[in-house]
């Protein structure tokens, strides 16, 4: 995550729905490749006012800016990524300023049953368990990302399923 950035690592689909609810504006960017129609690597932009996208945009390795389609960004994200998104705030309050968190909170609203979980392997299931516990109403998505002793990414596809699962909600 950048300095005064916000990580939107949990996958662009979900970071741009949470950004909607909160109203986020700012430049949403990550580093991402096998952009269709760009070799390399490059680096994308999603413009976002108010929570709403209003530009989508990628630079190649020269510098050269191409428009390209929310769609094809969100399932490039889904099927290669996810990519580190990061959000910079379009703000020009200094961070330690603002009253807003770095990350949205996490909250339990209901059980999780292990036991419903049939298919899942015993490895599966304790990550899902490790996570939903470290979740009390007062942690982050940052913070929980801090306490997990498991790869970021494993953490964030914990978070994500948890939320599918509507066991968990952001707050």
């Amino acid at each position: 995550m950048e300095k005064d950035g916000i990580d939107a690592s949990l996958g662009l689909a979900f970071s741009l729905k949470l950004f909607e609810q909160y109203h986020k504006s700012g430049i949403l960017q990550a580093d991402l490749h096998h952009v269709p129609g760009i070799r390399g690597r490059c680096r994308g932009y999603l413009h976002l006012v108010e929570g709403k996208v209003v530009s989508c945009t990628v630079e190649d390795k020269q510098g050269q800016r191409f428009q390209i389609n929310k769609e094809v960004l969100t399932r490039l994200d889904s099927e290669k990524g996810p990519f580190e998104w990061t959000l910079v705030s379009s703000s020009s309050t200094p961070s330690a300023v603002r009253s807003e968190p770095a990350s949205p909170h996490l909250r339990r609203v209901a059980p999780l049953e292990l036991e419903k979980l049939d298919g899942w392997s015993y490895r599966h299931k304790m990550m899902l368990s490790l996570v939903f516990e470290l979740i009390d109403g007062h942690r982050t998505i940052d913070d929980v990302k801090a306490a997990a002793p498991l790869p970021t990414n494993v953490i964030e596809e914990a978070i994500q399923i948890l939320l599918a699962m509507n066991v968990i909600n952001i707050s």
